[in-house]
């Protein structure tokens, strides 16, 4: 999906209103909650497309992560209501509910964004014109309205790039004509602008300024609108970036602020504050709610796991982990998930797992037997962990068995497969631990094992090279992926991993 490949771009982007780092990895795991939930209580296949937004709107809300996954998830909502009429209304109300939700907008953010678009879409008479050119017309306001945010920022901090959430929702919207439209060819990424470094009046460093020591989340369940309203006023008396979203049922709280403990304790006074979430803004240390676990085996998936803010053992050169360590690396946290990257460390953690259960800590292993099934569950998370424990092991486990890994290495010795022989140092293509592809060229074995994988369901490749690789081995791969399979998105990535050139995700 396209967030999922850009994430890293606008996470770079991430400048307002706090340069930490995470839009694109919330905005990502945001929609991912989405997924799962549709995936979850609709049948697509029979469901009207009310009922499919209505599910998506639902599991964006609930799995919402940061400021910029609360204010998604209300685009998802606007849209999904407004689809009861039709499209122009369904981008008006996307950017109605989005503004409604934030008490001190300001331009060169997702609301730009989302009114340009919903502008845009007004435009069009839906008489004459199909909901493709309605969402294409949105689109182009949209893409508009990012690229300025670059010249009009909402800080003078992020002057020069454009806003990653504004280029967040102008990805989702992109995404849109390309469903609605399988035949533009137009439909460009944004240029990657660069950020000036200096600010000319003082020619200093520009260094975004953060709004609050702790980002603060939590959930509460059956508040009235008018008790909800008086928590908004006493929170906004303590914090910036104040977001409340939901009704009566079910509220998503978000706040920037200096004082945790007490818009914790505002939020006890009503209700009981549910799936807390306390992410520090400042490298100062806060309560730690729940800590995710994996272990990588090269250079480039530490930097990768640990951008998603998970704990990572280090494990080079394929040396087996032994419970202790996923123990030790727990540390005290009360909620504690463990994601293995191969089938000796899968083991290793259900051992561990005990030991933490015996200690009092929640705890649970994901079924991921592979790092490309262990990319995948991580990729449903950032830091700011704020699903339910079963609810985000679910969403884990469900990304990750939800991943088909290949392995690409080496034959160690001479070998046969179905009664042909292979010589020792062929290159063999590995799923489930039986060979299904060989030959003498790396790239067409990878790409012969990758064809007999890929299906109707089939959305994202994900490529891995290792320590051995040619650098020309995933940008080969990509071209041949693109030019056969080009509705399929691919996304590659150095692992450093020793042993295997390449690994392969299908998901």
């Amino acid at each position: 999906m396209e967030l999922a490949r850009s994430r890293e771009r606008l996470n770079r982007e991430n400048l307002y209103p706090v340069a930490d780092g995470d839009t694109g990895s919330n905005m990502e795991a945001t929609l991912r909650a989405s997924m799962a939930e549709l995936a979850a209580t609709v049948n697509e296949e029979l469901a009207t497309v009310v009922e499919v937004a209505d599910a998506a709107a639902e599991g964006a809300l609930r799995g919402a992560q940061g400021n910029s996954g609360v204010l998604l998830s209300q685009i998802f909502r606007g849209f999904a209501d407004g689809l009861r009429e039709d499209l122009p209304t369904a981008f008006a109300l996307a950017y109605e509910y989005a503004s409604r939700a934030v008490s001190d907008p300001h331009e060169g953010t997702i609301l730009s964004v989302a009114r340009a678009a919903s502008q845009g879409a007004a435009q069009v008479n839906t008489v004459d014109h199909s909901s493709s050119e309605i969402a294409l017309a949105a689109w182009k306001y949209a893409r508009a309205a990012a690229l300025d945010s670059a010249e009009n920022p909402p800080s003078e901090s992020s002057r020069g790039t454009i806003d990653a959430g504004a280029h967040g929702v102008e990805l989702l919207y992109r995404a849109l004509v390309a469903v609605l439209d399988g035949d533009r060819k137009d439909l460009e990424d944004l240029p990657n602008l660069q950020s000036k470094t200096f600010n000319s009046a003082s020619s200093q460093p520009t260094v975004p300024v953060s709004d609050g020591k702790f980002e603060v989340m939590y959930e509460l369940t059956n508040v009235s609108f008018e008790v909800i309203e008086e928590l908004r006023k006493d929170l906004s008396k303590i914090g910036e970036s104040l977001l409340i979203v939901g009704d009566s049922n079910f509220w998503k709280v978000h706040v920037h602020t200096d004082f945790a403990d007490e818009a914790l304790a505002l939020g006890r006074e009503i209700g009981q504050p549910n799936n807390i979430c306390l992410t520090s803004l400042t490298g100062e240390s806060c309560p730690r709610q729940r800590i995710l676990i994996t272990v990588a085996n090269g250079r480039g998936f530490v930097e990768l796991m640990e951008e998603s803010g998970v704990t990572v053992i280090n494990a080079f050169n394929s040396r087996r982990v032994v419970p202790e360590e996923w123990v030790q690396a727990a540390g005290d946290a009360r909620e504690v998930v463990l994601i293995p990257h191969d089938l000796h460390g899968y083991e290793s953690a259900i051992k561990a797992a005990e030991t933490l259960h015996t200690g009092g800590a929640k705890a649970a292993v994901i079924t991921s037997h592979s790092p490309l099934q262990a990319l995948a569950a991580i990729s449903t998370h950032s830091e700011n962990l704020v699903e339910d424990f079963s609810g985000a092991v679910l969403m884990m486990e469900t990304a990750a068995t939800g991943t088909r890994s290949l392995t690409i290495a080496t034959a160690p010795r001479d070998m046969e497969r179905a009664g042909f022989p292979i010589k020792r140092g062929s290159v063999i293509a590995l799923f489930d631990r039986q060979v299904i592809s060989y030959g003498d060229d790396l790239v067409d074995v990878a790409y012969q094992a990758l064809t007999s994988q890929i299906d109707s369901a089939s959305h994202l490749i994900t490529l891995v090279s290792g320590l051995e690789a040619d650098d020309s081995v995933n940008e080969l791969l990509t071209a041949r992926i693109n030019a056969d399979f080009p509705e399929l998105e691919v996304i590659s990535y150095f692992g450093g991993q020793a042993w295997y050139p390449l690994l392969i995700g299908i998901e």
